[in-house]
């Protein structure tokens, strides 16, 4: 899934975002912030029981999400991290 859509050696937002106290509050604002994009679009997924693997896109971008019970991260080009982590930190 990832090789489809260019996102094989795409970094993690976590680094980024060090100073959160764990990644569910990560995913909380991350997911605050996807959200406010009109044309975030689910293009591709693979669910399990407790989660899946996801790739979105925006703004012509795509973003790789693993979201399941026990964890979360998110990985895009920096371009697109940098400009989330930028919306993040404004929230």
């Amino acid at each position: 899934m990832l090789l489809k859509y260019g996102l094989t050696n795409a970094p993690s937002i976590l680094p980024m975002l060090d100073d959160f106290s764990d990644e569910r509050e990560v995913r909380e604002y991350c997911w605050q912030v996807l959200r406010t994009y009109p044309d975030l679009t689910k293009e591709d997924w693979i669910i399990g029981i407790e989660g899946g693997d996801y790739i979105y896109s925006f703004g012509g971008n795509y973003i790789f999400i693993t979201d399941d019970i026990w964890s979360f991260n998110l990985v895009a080009s920096q371009a697109v991290l940098d400009l989330l982590v930028e919306r993040i930190r404004q929230v």
